[in-house]
């Protein structure tokens, strides 16, 4: 999959130039430089001319240096910023890391990001950067969505990247850069629409657009169409499921349960989700619909005050006799706060 688009910062080529160019998507900058920044009236005209917008946050250079404190102040302010041109509250805002960024950079990198996770959830955190802090950072479940840059990268490209930044152009007399998205959903929207673009399904034409059949899944399946399965699964959540890949050979423990979790988030049960794709999986896949899939649970629950092992039980879709028998609770009325308990 390859869609064509640009990101630009001060001057702007407009809307109807970069239809003129076949580019389906603008990434736009917020940040306190406010001539730098995306409008209303910018994502409303490119918006017009059938171009979406996606957004990143960057201020100084190695602002994402500045630690969980620095992340959550950012985060607040760019929702806020992007809010206001429009963006719906479900897209994601990309926060650059400009620079070549060292592991030992890592920590405070992740740190930040977990800040703006604390805003926006995780659901919406991306990175922008070069290959080894993108890897670092998705490696680590830090972010869910990846901007690469050829930058600082040495030739190498994470395939969970969701765009890809390259060469340099001119385009109606200004510099961009020009990208390209690797997935149907790259965090794109226009004002009050979340995803595609007017005209199309990510503002353009895909291989996806089309279920290619139940053969194409399952056990000795190895095809394109497993990759790009594994690229959408992987945009809606489901990385933790991809030690290596996606793609092109299917694996239960991957392709298997991350389809299977897909479905089960959309309240699937049963043959609709046994964990191999059919048409209707496929359509919400290639479209963004229904709910992506969620984090997984964790194994542990630390009691707060009021709490009763009942209530804790159905939250976590347990019984009082399994979390006493695990817990080794002799009296399942006797908890108290700040108690760790096993939930499986």
């Amino acid at each position: 999959m390859n869609i064509p688009g640009v990101d630009y910062a001060w001057t702007h080529p407009g809307g109807a130039t970069l239809k003129t160019a076949g580019k389906k998507f603008a990434c736009r900058y917020l940040s306190t430089d406010h001539s730098k920044n995306l409008t209303k009236a910018e994502a409303d005209d490119l918006a017009a001319h059938g171009v979406a917008s996606v957004v990143v946050w960057e201020t100084t250079i190695k602002r994402a240096l500045s630690g969980k404190t620095g992340g959550a102040a950012d985060a607040k302010t760019a929702a806020g910023l992007a809010a206001a041109c429009g963006m719906p509250s479900d897209r994601p805002i990309y926060f650059a890391v400009d620079f070549d960024a060292a592991p030992g950079q890592q920590t405070a990198i992740n740190a930040y990001l977990d800040g703006a996770a604390s805003v926006l959830g995780r659901a919406r955190v991306g990175i922008y950067g070069g290959y080894y802090p993108v890897k670092r950072a998705l490696d680590a479940k830090k972010a869910t969505w990846a901007w690469q840059t050829a930058a600082w990268s040495g030739g190498q490209w994470d395939a969970r990247a969701h765009i890809r930044q390259g060469a340099q152009t001119t385009i109606g007399g200004v510099s961009c850069d020009l990208n390209t998205a690797m997935q149907t959903d790259f965090g794109q929207w226009t004002p009050g629409k979340s995803g595609a673009a007017p005209g199309g399904s990510a503002g353009g034409s895909t291989s996806a657009s089309s279920f290619p059949g139940a053969g194409k899944f399952g056990p000795g399946a190895n095809n394109a169409s497993v990759t790009e399965l594994g690229k959408m699964l992987v945009a809606r959540g489901g990385s933790r499921f991809y030690k290596v890949g996606p793609g092109p050979k299917w694996t239960a423990d991957a392709d298997g349960a991350a389809t299977k979790a897909f479905q089960q988030a959309q309240g699937w049960t049963g043959s609709d989700a046994d964990g191999i794709p059919g048409p209707t999986t496929w359509d919400y896949l290639v479209h963004g619909k229904g709910h992506n899939i969620p984090a997984a649970a964790s194994s542990t629950y630390t009691v707060k005050s009021g709490d009763t092992l009942s209530a804790i039980a159905a939250k976590h879709g347990t019984t009082v006799a399994k979390l006493a028998a695990l817990n080794h609770l002799s009296n399942p009325n006797l908890i108290k706060a700040g108690q760790v308990l096993k939930l499986k």
